[in-house]
């Protein structure tokens, strides 16, 4: 393996961590958002459980992320994208 292409693959695996890194900040802030909202003063029971379960949600797609990550890592080790850009 040559040194340009194992310098590619890092390149390629530290731009799937930075961009799960940006998913993960962009869900956390959606999720402390709704998590906030829930402390409105006289909110409906229903608008309360509602702001919850946005809150939850958020966090519960970072899991996805994190398996989709584990995938992309053994893309990169397989090769995959170098076969791909040969067509």
């Amino acid at each position: 393996m040559t040194a340009s292409t194992e310098s590619r693959k890092r390149r390629q695996r530290r731009q799937a961590v930075l961009s799960v890194i940006a998913f993960t900040l962009l869900q956390a802030a959606c999720a402390a958002l709704s998590a906030a909202l829930c402390f409105i003063p006289d909110l409906p029971r229903w608008v309360f459980w509602l702001f919850t379960a946005l809150a939850g949600g958020c966090g519960l797609l970072v899991i996805p992320a994190l398996v989709v990550l584990k995938q992309r890592f053994k893309e990169i080790e397989g090769g995959e994208y170098d076969a791909a850009a040969e067509y």
